[in-house]
């Protein structure tokens, strides 16, 4: 629990975003779990002490509620890992996508920077910047109504798929499907996407946790250049992350084969 010296220093800009389902329209729980080890703003003691202040060191180095005062870089590390992997709180996945994607994507980006991302004080740069792309893209509102959902080639089945039952096993409704419409636009008009399976899918996550404009402002930053990290935006890369899962999973098969072989031996 915090003192009340710490709650009269908070200021309401340094209070990170509340995630919104735009995509399907329900309700999430805004309750961070008390002695969770997660934080509603960056603070002195939302991150891990010892960690360089360079983006790319501390992409894990925010929303975690640790004080590491021995500076024991990689223990720190592993518990924010664990953390994540137990589950960020549904409040916090807003914040906490766009914050590390902009760390992955902006290496030299100081740490207070990436946090401001998810917090208040970038609302008003964010959206309005998304306003000014939807007037550019739907001048007028028959231009969204005639608008269709993008495949970005991933295939009609697939995009059937997405929008009928892969996001909670129903039909996504025509407000979510109208905000995914934008998303895609946006994504192949003002950042010039013509190829990537993956966008369509990611896209409609981002939207389960953000509002259209994060959820544009995350993929810009997630293709800021041509090899994504994030994404394969283009036939050649797309090909190349296909042959190499598939190798990896054939390397995994044939290593757990042996595992179990050589357990049930024994």
């Amino acid at each position: 629990m915090q003192d009340a010296d710490d709650l009269i220093e908070i200021n309401p800009l340094d209070l990170f975003c509340s995630s919104l389902d735009t995509l399907r329209g329900t309700s999430i729980d805004q309750i961070i779990p008390p002695n969770s080890g997660w934080s509603s703003r960056p603070n002195a003691g939302s991150g891990v002490a010892g960690l360089p202040s360079t983006a790319a060191q501390t992409t894990n180095n925010l929303l975690a509620g640790i004080t590491g005062g021995s500076g024991a870089y990689r223990t720190d590390r592993d518990e924010i890992q664990r953390m994540c992997r137990r589950g960020i709180p549904p409040s916090l996945k807003c914040a906490a996508w766009i914050i590390n994607v902009v760390a992955a994507a902006n290496p030299s980006m100081s740490k207070s920077d990436c946090d401001d991302f998810g917090t208040f004080r970038k609302v008003r740069v964010i959206d309005h910047g998304w306003d000014l792309t939807l007037k550019s893209l739907f001048p007028d509102e028959s231009d969204l109504e005639r608008a269709e959902v993008i495949d970005f080639g991933v295939g009609h089945d697939h995009l059937m798929n997405i929008m009928l039952r892969d996001h909670g096993g129903r039909p996504i409704p025509d407000k979510g499907i109208q905000s995914l419409t934008k998303v895609l636009h946006a994504a192949r008009d003002s950042l010039g996407l013509e190829f990537c399976p993956l966008l369509p899918d990611v896209s409609c996550l981002l939207l389960s946790y953000m509002p259209e404009s994060y959820a544009y402002a995350t993929i810009r930053q997630m293709v800021v250049d041509d090899s994504s990290y994030f994404l394969a935006i283009s036939r050649v890369q797309h090909l190349a992350w296909c042959k190499t899962f598939s190798d990896l999973m054939k390397r995994y098969i044939v290593m757990f084969s042996y595992f179990y072989h050589i357990r049930d031996r024994f």
